[in-house]
């Protein structure tokens, strides 16, 4: 973008005010504290300007030139940044969370790298240690049969009747002789595994978890059902078709802004405010400048009104989930429109002669609401021509504000 500052001052042809003082009395623009300094130094709106952009604040940048825009010029703006997200989420759509989900326990799935490796299963008779133990025993027994072939006659026997009597008396009390004994801790080695810490089951702790997490999961659901009774939600269908009405309105008070027109942007706006197109539908209805259309008496829109939308606006759209970028970039590009409208080379003179509006073609090669370029000045003079004819629009600038 700073490569890019090559404006000069003819290309500004849609801004209300010269100054950055005029633009704080006339449309109420409040200069942010930190920017203080860099609007006593730079007191022309255009220089102003051209610092935010240097210093790539695109959102602050944004707000100024929004103060400072005509404001059929304004709605405009938004309109092409909505046709921008839109685009966007048509290429990555997001699917909204149902709340029926929230508070939900989910077991996490770990990766396959972060998981523990299974035990090897290891035959412990082929085992080199075990080997070397077994022939030391059979060495040793070897040598003790050979020391008993030593022993004078009947000592071997005697000893054999007296560990007879000892060992029965043993299993008498014990149940089992020592080398029974042996024979069954060995084998319950061989068949050892690891028992649990606690009894889950019977554990009171455990039973204590298990009754405490029935009763979250009880308020769990009787609050998802209360949520959905106090705040329906709309269909797929019932929203698009809201939708889509208010961007037809938007449409048609931009290139055609009557009391009709405006009328249709503020009901429609408001049966669904949630969504960016009803915001925009509103936005639209505040840009018109009469807050009573219809009606004898003209009640002028504030002047920090639209603005205000409109800066509303683009956070909604930069803050959208899916699509192809994230927020930084968004309000780049959403500066970039504005710079384009400002330069009067984007406008909706170009769209009038097409039997369909822009936001009919989402996502088969449309306008995506940016061109994308510098023009040359003989073509920015032309742009500009058109859009001061544009901005002056007699009946629209009866009811600007």
């Amino acid at each position: 973008m700073p490569d890019k500052l090559d404006w000069l001052n003819e290309h500004f042809v849609l801004l209300k005010y010269r100054t950055v003082a005029e633009v704080v009395e006339n449309c109420r623009y409040k200069v942010p504290f930190e920017l203080r300094k860099t609007a006593d130094e730079h007191p022309l709106a255009e220089d102003f300007l051209k610092q935010l952009a240097e210093a790539e604040n695109y959102q602050k940048a944004s707000e100024f030139l929004a103060f400072n825009l005509h404001q059929r010029a304004l709605a405009w703006w938004g309109y092409c940044c909505v046709l921008s997200v839109k685009n966007e989420l048509f290429e990555i759509p997001f699917e909204p969370r149902d709340i029926s989900d929230i508070g939900t326990h989910k077991n996490p799935e770990l990766p396959e790298w972060a998981k523990m490796p299974e035990p090897e299963k290891m035959d412990y008779k082929t085992n080199p240690d075990y080997i070397k133990l077994q022939q030391e025993i059979s060495a040793i027994k070897a040598k003790n049969e050979e020391l008993i072939k030593m022993l004078p006659p009947g000592i071997w026997e005697r000893h054999m009747e007296l560990r007879k009597n000892i060992y029965e008396k043993f299993k008498s009390i014990v149940g089992m002789d020592p080398e029974e004994m042996l024979a069954d801790a060995i084998k319950k080695v061989e068949e050892f595994k690891e028992p649990a810490f606690v009894n889950e089951e019977k554990s009171p702790v455990f039973q204590m978890k298990r009754e405490l997490d029935a009763k979250i999961e009880a308020i769990r659901k009787k609050t998802v059902e209360t949520i959905k009774a106090a705040v329906p939600s709309k269909s797929r269908e019932e929203l698009k078709e809201q939708t889509d009405n208010a961007m037809d309105a938007v449409y048609a008070g931009i290139t055609a802004p009557t009391d009709e027109n405006a009328t249709r942007c503020l009901n429609l706006g408001n049966s669904c405010p949630e969504t960016h197109e009803g915001l925009l539908s509103l936005l639209t209805f505040w840009c018109y400048g009469n807050l009573t259309p219809n009606m004898e008496q003209i009640v002028r829109t504030p002047p920090e009104l639209p603005p205000t939308g409109l800066n509303s606006l683009l956070l909604k759209c930069a803050l959208t989930e899916g699509g192809t970028r994230e927020f930084k970039e968004r309000m780049k590009l959403y500066f970039e429109i504005g710079r384009e409208v400002v330069f009067g080379i984007n406008n909706w003179s170009e769209f009038l002669t097409e039997m369909e509006p822009p936001h009919h073609k989402i996502g088969h090669g449309g306008f995506t609401g940016v061109i994308g370029k510098v023009p040359d000045d003989a073509s920015m003079k032309q742009a500009a021509e058109k859009a001061l004819n544009d901005a002056g629009n007699k009946k629209f600038e009866r009811f600007r504000g």
